[in-house]
């Protein structure tokens, strides 16, 4: 299947390691350019970017900044049309959460999860949506926990804050679509990219929760990502997509 990717310049945000990683080497793989966003994980980023440099022989232009700070988003999007020439694609897959229930959080603790998971996604699209509404083309893919959707006591904040983000992106699909600009959300159920820090014991507990009896690989979620930046996914927009062993079945 041709994904139409080749030479199109993808922004993935939290791409140094985990699943961000496992989305630029993807998109990099199917000819893509990539805008290679990290925080604080220099050393995996430069390392991730020169992997991917060496390996497909694509560009690769590495930014640093807090997607919850529209000065660094704009900073960012400078940077990144010197480097590139422009933004075709965004993949916002950054995200913080601090797994504890409510009343484990003091109130000065819990803004963090807010300014990431929901001004967030605000900051990126008021920053780089514009233009590619005025190229009449332009994909917006952010990657959600599935808590968003079903609720969870121990990521209250970060779930109720990604809630928000999914009814803004449908909303923000409306607006858009005029302009041949899509916009959705994937949610995942819990996928193992070698930085869970559970005992045994309770990952034995969680994959007894799926019905595929097997927790996520980041290979699981790269095919859905890379469908929806394909000219494949032209007429999808606004939609949650759960990629989450059968985790959840929400109608």
């Amino acid at each position: 299947m041709e994904l139409d990717l080749k030479g199109k310049n993808v922004f993935i945000t939290g791409a140094a390691k985990g699943i961000g990683r496992g989305i630029a080497f993807a998109a990099a793989a199917e000819g893509a350019n990539i805008a290679l966003h990290y925080l604080s994980s220099e050393e995996e980023a430069v390392h991730t970017a020169n992997k991917i440099k060496s390996a497909f022989g694509v560009n690769v232009h590495l930014v640093k900044g807090d997607i919850a700070n529209i000065e660094d988003v704009i900073r960012m999007k400078e940077e990144l049309y010197q480097g590139l020439g422009g933004i075709d694609c965004i993949v916002n897959n950054a995200g913080f959460d601090q797994m504890r229930t409510f009343f484990q959080y003091q109130p000065d603790e819990w803004k963090r999860e807010v300014d990431v998971c929901f001004y967030g996604v605000l900051n990126l699209v008021h920053t780089f949506i514009p233009e590619m509404m005025e190229k009449k083309q332009g994909k917006l893919i952010n990657i959600v926990g599935d808590s968003a959707r079903t609720g969870d006591k121990h990521l209250i904040l970060s779930a109720a804050a990604r809630n928000g983000a999914i009814s803004f992106i449908k909303s923000l699909a409306q607006d858009v679509g005029k302009s041949n600009v899509q916009c959705n959300t994937v949610a995942l159920g819990m996928v193992d990219s070698r930085s869970l820090n559970f005992n045994e014991a309770t990952l034995e507990k969680m994959v007894r929760q799926y019905p595929l009896k097997r927790l996520g690989k980041v290979d699981d979620v790269t095919g859905i990502i890379l469908f929806l930046l394909s000219n494949h996914a032209d007429w999808i927009t606004g939609q949650v997509i759960p990629v989450n062993g059968g985790y959840s079945m929400l109608g």
